[in-house]
């Protein structure tokens, strides 16, 4: 089996989803789109999951990566990849070209066993993608739903400037229309926090695997103190027309 390639036939980028929710600064409504990640915004994008999302996610938090410069460059590189594949997606505001959202996307194969076989020279990093690749292969996603490849991501971060306006749930919707532009009939995502968690639920994931952070640590991750109670692989299955 080839690796998984982005088809030739779906445009790139394209937007996946527009909304129309409350302006950051104003509180009047507009909209805002989701749609892919352009290549000369990949770097801004590393640096918005760098600046955000090592400091919000439980685990990275608990585990200090913004106090790891190994680590943080590591991170960085996974991210560097993963939005090599182009199907990463980012929210803007209509009219500005400031980062509201990312969901740093990736399609996950069968016989992919790249993300198994990397190094890593941080603990932290080690930890981080370890338990993440646990909750994943305990799942038996492509035996459970028959699948060769589903849509996954390595992180999901709002801008703290646009919380609370359902703007996650919207760009974990956008992986509806990119899954049935791509093919895929699943997409299944580790999820740490309540704030993916509840949105991932809003737009259809159902829990897949439910593990407490603390049993977590007792099967030897050593995730630190965790400020939350469970992990959770979700899953979303896609229908195709």
């Amino acid at each position: 089996m080839t690796p998984w390639q982005r088809p030739g036939t779906t445009p790139y980028p394209q937007v996946w989803h527009t909304i129309q929710s409350l302006d950051s600064y104003t509180n009047n409504l507009v909209r805002y789109r989701v749609q892919d990640l352009p290549p000369d915004r990949f770097e801004d994008a590393v640096e918005h999951m760098r600046k955000y999302f090592l400091r919000d996610e439980p685990i990275c938090g608990s585990l200090r990566f913004a106090e790891d410069p190994v680590g943080m460059r590591e991170i960085c590189d996974v991210w560097r990849r993963v939005v090599q594949q182009r199907c990463a997606v980012v929210c803007f505001q209509e009219g500005s070209d400031e980062i509201v959202g990312l969901n740093m996307l990736t399609v996950v194969s069968r016989e992919d066993q790249a993300q198994q076989q990397q190094q890593f020279a941080s603990p932290a990093v080690r930890a981080f993608v370890e338990c993440t690749l646990y909750m994943t292969e305990k799942g038996q996603l492509f035996e459970h739903f028959g699948v060769d490849h589903f849509l996954s991501a390595w992180g999901l971060s709002v801008h703290p400037a646009y919380r609370s306006r359902g703007l996650a749930t919207e760009i974990l919707r956008a992986r509806v229309p990119l899954c049935k532009a791509f093919g895929l009939r699943l997409s299944a995502t580790v999820f740490s926090h309540p704030g993916s968690q509840h949105p991932a639920a809003k737009v259809g994931f159902k829990d897949r695997v439910v593990e407490r952070f603390d049993e977590l640590t007792k099967k030897g991750f050593q995730l630190g103190q965790i400020p939350v109670e469970f992990n959770k692989l979700m899953t979303l299955s896609i229908e195709l027309e």
